[in-house]
């Protein structure tokens, strides 16, 4: 069957014979068409074949778009996340020399010791905060008497830490309109020198701007929690600039034992019933059961704060790069008289009714991790009274058991940057205090104590 087009070129070559023209077409013209067609059906066929492909290639690039477009969201979504999350924290080479006559552990900050802290972004006005804390000591367990006999075995061979890497600390942090809260467990302080309270607590506080003014002001609840105390702080603050170089920090806080209820359980004097040295009259506390099911008995802890205490704390700038900051406590702890027996033979009383707690600092410049060759020069004068339990305040900051009760004295150090985020911090520290341990608590000695360390900041 003849195709269209070979029918049109047949009738063409007709029509130019019948017209008459003076020369005859030559013999091969139709063969001439024919390959003119074949050459155009050929490249029509080709033509159609790129058609095809710029098809595929035009799907593969909408698929290849969406595809992109997925991924520029997947994006966006990661560093959402990723602008949500921040981790920050130090690592830490640290050596004491201390020759403190307790029962604690002359060599507990010859350690290393990592402080691992995250932030995690809930919206504009909340953050879910942890804490993780790792310590390792290289040094063997001493104490004034020369081993741990007298310290708990629980913590003796620390056994029962809780700083070996695990989150010890959760808190959140936001506002409810303009009041900022701060809620769950974590390190807290109240002053400038933390002679107040700085201590791991589980609580709250909310705090608000003053209007019309440079002063913030605070409410708090707070429950310290070392080791067999129970007991809470509740109080009010207020905090800010008043002066040109002049800032203040006062604070009034009530506890929720009266002066003459126990502050907790002696977590450090424990029992059983089948303990020869076990005492009925002072062990009146159920604490627990040992591995063989014997009764465990601990005595009351002695309150040794009061029922409440106040803080006046202010810090100074007279003139470029001087600072004077001084915390000021006053406790209505009630006097308590013990009776022991002497070392030496014998037995004699001892009274404490230490209610006031001073301490003062001049720095000179302040270190700055950004800035290599930033330094601070420091010395302090501290007076903390004696106290039965060891504590300043009502629970107030020893400074990495450097600043004990019971001292009076100096310290003198520096802060200096060598490279970036990276701080050496030196002390040395001279005080009077007293022997605490058992029938030498009327003997004085000289607390000297040397400290250097190395902090490297991320």
């Amino acid at each position: 069957m003849i195709s269209k087009k070979k029918a049109t070129a047949m009738m063409l070559g007709l029509t130019m014979g019948i017209s008459g023209t003076a020369l005859a077409a030559p013999a091969n013209d139709g063969a001439d068409i024919n390959a003119r067609i074949a050459a155009l059906e050929a490249q029509q066929q080709q033509l159609a074949q790129q058609l095809n492909a710029l098809k595929k290639e035009n799907a593969k690039l909408k698929q290849a778009g969406k595809i992109a477009k997925s991924n520029k969201a997947a994006i966006t979504n990661l560093k959402d996340a990723q602008n949500r999350i921040t981790i920050n924290g130090f690592g830490r080479l640290a050596w004491d020399n201390d020759n403190m006559k307790s029962y604690g552990n002359r060599n507990d900050f010859r350690r290393t010791y990592l402080d691992l802290e995250g932030k995690y972004k809930i919206n504009d006005r909340w953050n879910a905060n942890f804490q993780a804390e790792t310590v390792q000591h290289y040094a063997k367990y001493v104490t004034a008497e020369g081993g741990s006999q007298f310290y708990h075995p629980k913590d003796a061979d620390h056994k029962y830490d809780n700083e070996h890497g695990t989150i010890q600390r959760v808190w959140l942090e936001g506002s409810l309109g303009k009041v900022n809260v701060d809620a769950g467990r974590r390190w807290r302080f109240l002053g400038y020198n933390f002679a107040y309270f700085g201590n791991e607590s589980d609580g709250v506080v909310l705090s608000t701007d003053v209007p019309k003014s440079n002063l913030t002001a605070k409410a708090f609840y707070l429950t310290p929690t070392d080791r067999g105390y129970d007991f809470s702080l509740g109080g009010v603050g207020l905090e800010g600039r008043v002066g040109h170089g002049l800032e203040m920090r006062v604070a009034y806080g009530k506890l929720n034992v009266g002066k003459n209820e126990r502050l907790g359980v002696n977590y450090y004097d424990q029992a059983t019933s089948k303990n020869p040295n076990y005492n009925a009259a002072t062990h009146v506390n159920h604490v627990g059961k040992t591995a063989n099911g014997d009764d465990v008995y601990a005595p009351n802890l002695t309150n040794t704060v009061g029922s409440n205490a106040f803080l006046i704390g202010a810090m100074w700038n007279p003139v470029k790069n001087i600072f004077l900051l001084g915390d000021y406590v006053r406790t209505n702890r009630k006097s308590n008289t013990i009776t022991e027996y002497s070392a030496g033979g014998g037995s004699y009383n001892k009274t404490y009714d230490g209610k006031n707690t001073y301490v003062v600092q001049l720095n000179y410049r302040w270190p700055d991790l950004n800035s290599p060759g930033s330094f601070q020069l420091y010395t302090r004068y501290f007076n903390y009274p004696e106290n039965e339990n060891d504590l300043v305040g009502v629970f107030g900051d020893k400074q990495d058991g450097a600043f004990h009760a019971g001292n009076k004295g100096w310290a003198f150090g520096f802060k200096y940057v060598p490279i970036k985020n990276v701080e050496w911090d030196t002390m040395y520290l001279t005080a009077d205090a007293f022997d605490t341990t058992y029938g030498h608590k009327l003997n004085k000695y000289k607390h000297n104590f040397l400290r250097t360390r190395v902090d490297f900041h991320f």
